[in-house]
């Protein structure tokens, strides 16, 4: 079989990775009224610290559960690589009872009889139950499956009249050296019905069948009892060849007598060849950050120590907010071409230089620019939010809907000029939100457009309501009875890792590549000819003006936990009013012909004062915007005539539509003039009549900002 552009469909096989499968036997009760609702959190060593590699899912009322959650890890046969398994009893809102916990190796697991190993939880001296492990080795394959599933005239488990069976049912793949069954997916259960249609079921084929689409696939159908005390009813199994480019297959289920029970239905049945997210990146495709930050009342003021937007002078600890910029921020700013990221506010009242609003808005930029909301690379982010948690009045309610919409423009103007940029709404939020119908609407709108949502809950509010839009099953539907085509949001609550960013990073950031994909397959775009280099005739002065050369930048590596990081001992306690600027702003210096050093713009000063300095003289002050490096790269854009990649959507034209070469568009960056902030409207070359600004307010200086990567 040959793939979507007729490349061997030779599965890669890598040796050096297993996939564990957990089971729990006989667990201690820590349950008065019901059983325990067990989950096991997996934890690595390294560097002699445990860390967490995941958790599986929680199973309700069950001393013998069969977790359907599978974890993947790189297997090196020279270590031992330690691994630690903690089982807990789930008590609800972030609680649990700790049940009993076991350590082994990789390699003890990976050189077992059949990979298997079982091994006894204890507390204490007191053993409280059995962890079984088993390993099978992975076969990378990109593909996935799509079905749906629904059953016909089932056996009635029950005696009540007025009671019928419960169905869901569960997937089991098969070992071939061994014969085990091995659960690798189980479905909700239907409510008293005989003739139940579950929801669609997407899975990667590595997870169904291990690329191996010859292989049995058992499904069971269970009825599902409240003590945990499930019921088998009937069964019957297929693979994915027999089952792929058939429009509707039925099979005959059987009982445990071998009696006829009915009938399974796949009512969807797809294999679907997918490209790898890497395919894309290297045929030119990039992904742009879009952050919004919650500035709403419930978070408390930033005077408040123990406010969510705290800013601690005194020791420079990040607070939380801080924290999750960084940790996301710096890994999706890699994929970025030019790092330049739009960062808006909501939930508040805006109190900055060119942005001063008596009324709560629910979507504004950071950097006071409406016109252009970029800020460069993650100083700029964090520079602009240390600016504006100081300048705004904080209201509410927490509105979703505006800033995705915004974020839906953006992603809209690249899609109709064919760029090859995909966009993630990173959203910071403190609590519930109140326009659920609207922001619901708004993603299912999304799902063809190249935009995912990424949303993380900071402090300890009820985040519930949050799974809701965070549907891995695309089963989510709008206000008109449309569903999502695709997953494209992403919920991750900061408490649970805020010890760890790297994991905060990672479970963030794993559904990103796949949700790429995704799009593209839906939208039928596959990846474009790779941008092959030749790096034995690379011309230096041929590509640095496309490519670059990217100067090392002093940010802050979250290689401790993130509350013990702190940034530079500079202190920025009071700021001066715009009114009582000695020096004006660079746009009124050019009008009265005023022209700074040119030194003193060509890189950030070593060193920054604390308060503004009024005792230096006129031409020693320099006068420095928000995400003042930007300037250094020609940037914010100096005319209302041609705007920044914002207003462009990304793609290399003008205002008009027209292509302009990379020579042209230096040119007329040279033709600009140089250090105006903010844009001037009136300076129109292009001829083109000024968008109406909802934001702007008379313009006044702009405050003075300490230079350093935080703002802090």
């Amino acid at each position: 079989m040959n793939d979507l552009y007729g490349r061997s469909a030779s599965i890669m096989e890598s040796q050096q990775k297993l996939e564990l499968f957990i089971s729990c036997r006989g667990l201690a009760n820590m349950d008065t009224f019901s059983k325990s609702d067990p989950f096991v959190i997996i934890y690595v060593k390294r560097n002699n610290q445990w860390s967490e590699m995941g958790r599986t899912e929680i199973i309700q009322d069950n001393l013998n559960p069969n977790f359907a959650k599978t974890f993947i890890i790189e297997y090196y046969f020279e270590c031992q690589q330690p691994l630690k398994f903690v089982c807990n009893d789930d008590d609800g809102n972030g609680k649990f009872d700790f049940i009993g916990s076991a350590e082994t190796t990789l390699a003890n697991i990976a050189g077992a009889r059949d990979q298997l190993v079982m091994l006894n939880l204890t507390n204490g001296q007191k053993k409280t139950g059995i962890l079984v492990i088993r390993a099978d080795q992975v076969r990378m394959i990109n593909d996935k499956i799509i079905m749906q599933l629904s059953a016909n005239n089932i056996p009635n488990t029950r005696f009540l009249p007025w009671h019928s069976t419960s169905p869901f049912f569960r997937l089991y793949r098969t070992r071939k050296d061994t014969n085990q069954q091995l659960l690798v997916y189980e479905s909700e259960p239907i409510k008293s019905s005989l003739k139940p249609q579950w929801k669609r079921l997407d899975i990667q084929s590595q997870k169904l069948c291990n690329g191996d689409y010859h292989m049995p696939i058992r499904v069971e159908i269970w009825d599902y009892r409240s003590s945990g005390t499930h019921e088998h009813v009937c069964s019957t199994e297929f693979s994915v060849n027999e089952l792929n480019g058939q429009q509707q297959a039925k099979k005959i289920l059987f009982d445990q007598n071998k009696k006829q029970s009915g009938f399974l239905i796949f009512n969807e049945f797809k294999l679907i060849e997918k490209p790898s997210f890497m395919d894309y990146l290297q045929s030119g495709t990039q992904i742009n950050l879009v952050a919004a930050i919650d500035f709403t009342a419930s978070n408390q003021s930033p005077k408040n120590p123990s406010s969510l937007h705290y800013i601690d002078d005194s020791y420079h600890r990040l607070n939380q907010y801080q924290q999750a910029l960084l940790a996301v921020g710096e890994i999706l700013l890699n994929y970025d071409h030019d790092k330049k990221v739009p960062i808006f506010g909501f939930g508040c009242k805006p109190r900055l230089h060119n942005l001063n609003c008596t009324q709560t808005l629910h979507c504004f930029p950071l950097n006071g620019n409406p016109q252009d909301p970029e800020v460069y690379q993650l100083d700029g982010i964090m520079q602009a939010y240390n600016y504006a948690v100081r300048n705004v009045k904080f209201d509410g309610p927490t509105y979703f809907n505006p800033i995705i919409q915004e974020s839906m423009k953006i992603a809209q103007s690249c899609k109709d000029m064919a760029s090859s940029t995909y966009f993630v709404l990173f959203i910071l939020t403190d609590g519930e939100i109140h326009d659920m119908k609207e922001t619901i609407d708004s993603i299912v709108a999304s799902s063809h457009l190249p935009l995912s949502i990424i949303i993380v809950g900071v402090g300890d509010a009820d985040f519930n309501n949050m799974s809701i839009l965070d549907d891995d099953d695309g089963n989510l539907h709008d206000s008109f009875g449309r569903r999502t085509q695709r997953d494209l949001v992403q919920f991750v609550p900061f408490n649970q890792f805020k010890s760890n960013p790297e994991l905060l990073a990672k479970n963030v950031l794993q559904e990103l590549p796949d949700q790429l994909v995704d799009y593209m397959l839906l939208v039928g775009k596959k990846p474009g000819p790779k941008n092959f280099i030749n790096l034995g005739q690379f011309d230096i002065d041929q590509y640095s003006q496309q490519y670059g050369i990217q100067q090392q930048q002093q940010i802050m590596q979250p290689t401790q936990p993130l509350q013990s990081q702190s940034v530079p001992q500079q202190q920025f306690q009071n700021i001066t009013p715009p009114s009582q600027y000695q020096q004006p702003p660079p746009y009124v210096q050019q009008q009265q012909g005023y022209s700074p050093q040119p030194q003193q713009f060509n890189q950030f000063p070593s060193q920054q004062p604390s308060v503004y300095p009024q005792q230096q003289s006129q031409q020693q002050q320099n006068f420095q915007p928000p995400n003042f490096q930007q300037q250094q790269q020609g940037y914010p854009p100096q005319s209302a005539a041609f705007q920044s990649k914002f207003v462009q959507g990304l793609a290399n034209t003008n205002f008009l539509g027209q292509h302009i070469t990379d020579a042209q568009q230096q040119q007329m960056n040279q033709q600009l003039p140089q250090f105006q902030y903010p844009p001037q409207e009136d300076n129109n070359q292009a001829g083109m009549q000024p968008q109406p600004n909802l934001y702007q307010q008379q313009k006044q200086p702009p405050p003075y900002v300490p230079n350093n990567p935080y703002g802090l």
